[in-house]
């Protein structure tokens, strides 16, 4: 540990994770510093003392507390002969980005960066795991030197867009010296146009600047060193962590988001799994020829079911992952009123997203007990700082996405070199499935694409334990997979047995909803690609678009007797 004081500098070794206790004495011209191990552990751990005779010190001006610093503080305390000049309960004001201060001196504390909160403090040993329940073990935050939530950056140009400008994806192009490079806009629809495509931006944003990617795409990152390093400026992704070790689960849209760009980096580091394959998407709709708009999670999130509008028909991107439960909630409400879903990819409605209500850019994540990720949360961290909800897998939150699109998450490889095509059923023989594959003869869907075949990467399956409709329709399946492509850790019990029979397989999924709504699932994440196959998959998904088009009500099939 060092603490700075002008020219002065003190300093101590410390054990990395443990709590001390720090008391900072001066009473010139002597300078002492005192460290007190407090927490579970600290009866392994020996108190330490040093001192530094200086020359007299000037301690006025504005106080600063944590900056270049990654760890946590908890309870900071000033004295003056005795007498509490101020002080700081972190365990107050948990969901803001501002602490009331108590004591003659004490001014409000205005947390820059937005720095963790609702993280264990040093008398937490296992008493509560809710922070709502017990904030007193929660008063700690944590503080990263690396934090980045807002660039403050000036504005420096402003564009708008003409009143009769499509809805959409555009880009703004900025070309300097260093070279080229596009920040897309995402031009919301406000004339009620029967189909919307549904813009994953939280998940964007989760992936926004991510330097993970599979080992055998390491070489990738390395040969864009320049890229890199500008990412890592720009604060990392919720794939990367902080540099003291701890996940990175606050990011925000107030910098720049570097892969959500056509063409960087290739297909690594989030770019092929998020706002690049959702390209094909948009040239899809293009091509179908149905006026169509834009609507973003954001705007879900924000507004409710209200933000669709009269929309007939909604599409979701080709990995729709992050979503809140306002999200949810709005998706759930338009199915419900009849509305018709075709969810275009796979490993969707996964994690559990939130947003901070005083700083509505910055999106929360914590990573829980179970899923496929690059870091978990600490034990006793589990729930949202923004709202004290449960965050996690919406799987073991009680709203699994078979529950919404008949489908969940149930396998991944490693790249799109291990997947498959689907391969009709006898299920696409059903009447109330034949309108999908009108004008379709082949029986394989998917077999070659820019992206190898569509089934991969990351795939989903119908269960009717996790919520699938018993009348759920799987119109097409993969079929047997590498080795290589295993299930996720939730479909696993031990080490040995899983709990599903027959996880790894991605499912062509049709049913019909209530009040004349409809859902068509592909459960794969390479789908995308296909939609290029104009006489198979792309024929289903142009056959599908014109149906669901349609007013004419969906029937719900009778129930047998």
């Amino acid at each position: 540990m060092k603490l700075s004081f002008g020219l002065a500098v003190l300093s101590l070794p410390v054990k990395a994770g443990s709590w001390i206790d720090v008391k900072c004495t001066y009473s010139g011209p002597l300078l002492q510093l005192e460290l007190h191990p407090v927490g579970i552990d600290a009866r392994w751990q020996q108190e330490r003392k040093t001192e530094l005779r200086v020359a007299a010190m000037d301690i006025s001006g504005d106080l600063v507390i944590g900056s270049g610093f990654s760890g946590k503080i908890e309870a900071p305390c000033f004295r003056r002969n005795g007498e509490l000049s101020a002080r700081w309960d972190f365990s107050k004001a948990m969901q803001q980005q501002e602490v009331p201060g108590e004591g003659p001196h004490a001014s409000t504390l205005r947390l820059i960066n937005t720095p963790r909160r609702a993280v264990k403090s040093s008398r937490w040993a296992g008493q509560s795991f809710d922070w709502r329940q017990r904030p007193d073990l929660y008063a700690g935050i944590h503080f990263h030197d690396d934090d980045l939530s807002d660039c403050r950056w000036p504005t420096t140009t402003e564009l708008r867009l003409p009143p009769d400008a499509a809805s959409g994806i555009y880009a703004v192009r900025i070309e300097t010296a260093a070279g080229l490079h596009h920040v897309p806009l995402f031009a919301r629809s406000h004339r009620n146009p029967a189909v919307l495509f549904l813009a994953s931006t939280f998940s964007y944003l989760a992936y926004g600047n991510s330097l993970w990617a599979p080992p055998s795409e390491q070489e990738i990152i390395a040969s864009y060193p320049r890229e890199a390093e500008a990412m890592r400026r720009a604060g990392l992704s919720t794939y990367c962590r902080h540099r003291d070790g701890s996940g990175i689960g606050l990011v925000s849209t107030k910098r720049p988001i570097l892969n959500a760009t056509p063409g960087l980096m290739g297909e690594a580091i989030g770019g092929q799994v998020a706002f690049n394959d959702d390209l094909r998407i948009i040239e899809w709709l293009d091509r179908t020829g149905e006026h169509w708009g834009l609507v973003s999670d954001h705007d879900l999130h924000r507004e409710g079911a209200a933000a669709l509008g009269g929309a007939r028909v909604l599409v979701t991107g080709s990995h729709p992952e992050y979503h809140s439960r306002e999200t949810l909630d709005a998706i759930e409400s338009f199915t419900r009123q009849g509305g018709r879903l075709i969810y275009m990819g796979g490993n969707g409605f996964y994690w559990r997203v939130s947003t901070l209500s005083d700083a509505p850019h910055v999106m929360e994540l914590r990573r829980a007990e179970n899923g496929i990720r690059m870091w978990i949360e600490p034990e006793g961290e589990y729930h949202h700082q923004s709202d004290g909800e449960m965050g996690g897998l919406w799987r073991r939150l009680g709203r699994p996405p078979n529950h919404l699109v008949g489908v969940g998450y149930s396998a991944q490889a490693d790249n799109e070199r291990s997947s498959q095509p689907y391969v009709r059923t006898k299920e696409a023989q059903n009447p109330r499935a034949l309108f999908l594959f009108e004008g379709v003869t082949a029986g394989r869907i998917g077999d070659t694409t820019s992206l190898g075949a569509a089934g991969g990467y990351e795939m989903d399956r119908t269960d009717q334990g996790l919520g699938t409709p018993g009348h759920a329709l799987v119109v097409a399946r993969t079929e047997e997979f590498d080795a290589d492509v295993l299930p996720v850790n939730e479909e696993r019990l031990t080490h040995t047995r899983l709990d599903a029979a027959d996880p790894i397989r991605a499912d062509l999924t049709f049913f019909e909803g209530p009040a004349g709504g409809a859902v068509l699932s592909t459960g794969s994440v390479l789908f995308a690609g296909a939609l290029e196959e104009r006489e198979a998959a792309g024929r289903i998904m142009d056959n599908a678009l014109k149906r669901f088009v349609d007013p004419e009500p969906f029937r719900l099939p009778q129930e047998p007797a």
